[in-house]
C-alpha cells in the first residue's frame, strides 16, 4: 500500500487545533501517512511539516485582510505552487474559507486532487448563495455543528457531521476548585476569564476595554481576579502586569484557564464554544473597526447572534455586547448581573449543547477518506 500523502491548509489558531486532531485520528489508520502544507504549533507537534507560519495569515473582519491582501495573496499561491509540485492524494482546508476556496478551486482546475473543506463556510450566517457552488470545488465538507449536514446535502453538497473535536475535550461535569488547585488559584477569591481574542486586530480592539474593566473592579470588587489569556505565540509580555495586583496573564493555556475561572468575558469566536463546553457562565463581546462591522451587520449577516451558544441554540443563552457597547461599563454591568444570578439553566444549556456536538462515529473520517482516494 503506498504512503498516504495529505496537504493541509490552516489560517489560524483554533483551526490549528482542529487539524491536530485531525492528524492525530488520521494517525491511527493511516500511521505511515505524510502531512505537509500550512498549519501551526500543534499541528506541527503531531508531525506536519508546514510551509510557513500561520501568523502571517492571522486578520479578521472584512477590512484587515483588504489591507494585507497582498501578503495574503502571495502566500496563498506559494502554497498552492507546493501542493500542485508535491501532488497529495489528498487537500484538506480547515476554516478560514475566504483562504482556502480559493486554493480548493484552483487544485480543482489543475489536477485531480480530491479537496475537503473541514469546518463549513458559515452560508448560514451571510451569504447563503455561495452554498451552491461548494459542489463545483470540493469533494466532501467536513461538517462540526449538527445543523450543517442537511442544510448542505438539500444543496446537493456531499456532507457529514464528523462532531466538534472539542466536545472530546472536555467533561460534562467540570470541577472548578480542581482546575483551580491546578494552575495555582487561591480559594478565597472569585475568578474571572478575559479573553480579547487570538488575531491582533480582535486584540487591539478589545484589551485595552478589558484593561479598563479590572480597574472598575480593583476598588469597588477587590476580591475578585482577573485572568488574561492569550496564545503561547503573543507579543505581549507577562511584565506589562507585574505591577497590576487583580491581574494574572496566562499563555497558550486557555482551556485550562476556562475551567477554572467562574466567569468571563470573551471575544466573539471559537473561545465562546470552549467558554461554554467549560461550564463557565460568561459574556461575549465583539468590536471591529466602523467599516467592517457596517458592511457585516447592515449587508451580509443575517443571524441574531454573534456567539456560537446562541446560535447552536438558536436563542439567547448568554449576554453579547456588540461595537459601541462593548465598554468597560457596560461590560460590568453584564458580569455583575452573571454574579449576583444562579446560572444554572445557563449551564443545563451549555450541557444539553454539548451532548449535541459529539461524534458518535470514531472512524468516520477515515472511512470518508478512504471512500475519497
Amino acid at each position: 500500500m503506498k504512503q498516504l500523502k495529505i496537504a493541509f491548509s490552516v489560517g489560524e489558531d483554533s483551526g490549528d487545533f482542529l487539524g491536530a486532531q485531525l492528524i492525530k485520528n488520521l494517525k491511527r489508520e493511516y500511521p505511515e501517512a505524510k502531512f505537509i502544507g500550512l498549519g501551526g504549533y500543534y499541528m506541527k507537534k503531531e508531525g506536519l511539516d508546514s510551509l510557513f507560519h500561520i501568523d502571517d495569515l492571522s486578520v479578521m473582519g472584512l477590512i484587515d485582510p483588504l489591507l494585507n491582501i497582498s501578503k495574503l495573496l502571495k502566500r496563498r499561491k506559494q502554497l498552492l505552487n507546493f501542493v500542485l509540485q508535491e501532488k497529495p492524494d489528498l487537500f484538506i482546508g480547515i476554516d478560514s474559507p475566504s483562504f482556502n476556496s480559493g486554493i480548493a478551486k484552483k487544485i480543482k482546475s489543475k489536477s485531480d486532487i480530491k479537496t475537503i473543506q473541514y469546518v463549513c463556510p458559515q452560508f448560514w450566517a451571510w451569504r447563503k448563495g455561495r452554498v451552491k457552488r461548494f459542489k463545483n470545488y470540493l469533494d466532501h465538507i467536513f461538517s462540526i455543528f449538527p445543523f450543517e449536514e442537511n442544510l448542505l446535502k438539500e444543496e446537493g453538497v456531499s456532507s457529514n457531521f464528523t462532531g466538534h473535536p472539542l466536545a472530546e475535550n472536555f467533561g460534562i461535569d467540570i470541577d472548578k476548585k480542581l482546575f483551580k488547585q491546578k494552575l495555582g488559584f487561591s480559594e478565597d477569591k472569585k475568578y474571572i476569564a478575559l479573553l480579547p481574542g487570538s488575531r491582533k486586530s480582535e486584540i487591539k480592539n478589545h484589551l485595552k476595554i478589558l484593561e479598563d474593566l479590572t480597574k472598575i473592579y480593583s476598588s469597588s470588587n477587590p476580591n475578585y481576579q482577573f485572568v488574561l489569556s492569550l496564545t503561547k505565540d503573543n507579543s505581549i509580555s507577562e511584565e506589562k502586569y507585574l505591577q497590576e495586583k487583580n491581574i494574572t496573564l496566562i499563555k497558550g493555556n486557555t482551556r485550562e484557564v476556562l475551567k477554572a475561572c467562574d466567569y468571563g468575558v470573551v471575544s466573539s469566536g471559537t473561545a465562546t464554544l470552549e467558554a461554554m463546553l467549560s461550564k463557565t457562565p460568561f459574556c461575549v463581546i465583539y468590536k471591529s473597526n466602523y467599516l467592517s462591522n457596517f458592511v457585516i451587520s447592515s449587508i451580509l449577516l443575517t443571524l441574531d447572534y454573534i456567539s456560537l451558544p446562541n446560535i447552536l441554540a438558536n436563542k439567547k443563552i448568554i449576554p453579547e455586547l456588540r461595537q459601541n457597547n462593548v465598554t468597560a461599563r457596560k461590560i460590568k454591568n453584564e458580569l455583575d448581573n452573571l454574579i449576583e444570578e444562579s446560572n444554572e439553566s445557563m449551564l443545563e444549556e451549555f450541557k444539553k449543547l454539548h451532548h449535541s456536538l459529539f461524534n458518535k462515529d470514531k472512524n468516520k473520517f477515515s472511512k470518508i477518506i478512504e471512500n475519497l482516494i
